[in-house]
């Protein structure tokens, strides 16, 4: 479904990517961990074709879906055409709009659908989104504007989602809910890309995983083998 071949990235004349090449299959829950720094939430940048300086600009290799390389696609459309969407580390909400405006907001690629069977599925993986769907999403909690950026993100009716940091903040209990939803989502055939500092509860809820040390992928694998292996678990998992 997606494949990204020797892929090199840049920021300005500092690369970020050296080469790195992976795929990920139709119904899959890939993960990307390593280091703060290895260059994980760049190749999420790459995949969706953000422009500088928000993204590294693309300096080698590919990135194809189905086949087809998308490195010349605009974001935009890497949104509407290919339905991949990106919900972001540190979540990116409008604080100044309530949760139904940021999701109203996001379904600008539907072109004029009706959303609202959407929009209620939306608030049945996310009860506490519809318990405050008029109120200004710069008053939630952190776990519920994490919850209103993963709902924002499927408003795309994306087919591949990328979540970058997911975890990041969450209380243990708010964070592993998430990531029960990820895996409901998931069993419904959708395609999951996820970035995550906790390796081990990444490892645990995906099928395959790379390790990234910077920009170079050093180790890749069945999740369930990547979390027995000793210099893994040494390195990233706490021993």
């Amino acid at each position: 479904m997606l494949r990204v071949s020797n892929l090199k990235a840049a920021y300005g004349k500092i690369e970020a990517l050296h080469g790195i090449s992976f795929h990920v299959d139709k119904g899959e829950i890939v993960t990307l961990i390593g280091a703060n720094g290895a260059g994980k939430s760049t190749a999420l940048k790459a995949l969706m074709r953000l422009p500088p300086p928000e993204s590294p600009v693309v300096t080698g290799g590919d990135i194809a879906f189905d086949g087809v390389s998308i490195l010349d696609m605009p974001a935009h459309r890497v949104v509407s055409d290919i339905r991949m969407t990106l919900a972001p580390e540190g979540r990116r909400i409008f604080g100044n709009l309530t949760v139904m405006e940021n999701l109203q907001l996001a379904s600008w690629s539907r072109k004029g659908e009706n959303t609202d069977k959407e929009i209620r599925r939306i608030f049945d993986l996310f009860p506490r989104l519809a318990e405050r769907a008029r109120q200004r999403s710069d008053t939630l909690s952190g776990g519920e504007q994490q919850m209103l950026a993963v709902g924002r993100a499927l408003m795309t009716e994306c087919s591949v989602l990328l979540l970058d940091e997911p975890s990041m903040g969450l209380a243990p209990l708010i964070m592993y809910d998430m990531f029960r939803t990820l895996k409901k989502l998931n069993a419904e055939g959708l395609t999951i890309i996820v970035v995550e500092q906790n390796a081990r509860l990444a490892l645990q809820v995906a099928d395959r995983g790379y390790v990234l040390d910077t920009g170079e992928i050093v180790a890749e694998g069945l999740a369930e083998e990547l979390l027995h292996k000793p210099e893994i678990k040494a390195a990233y998992l706490g021993g």
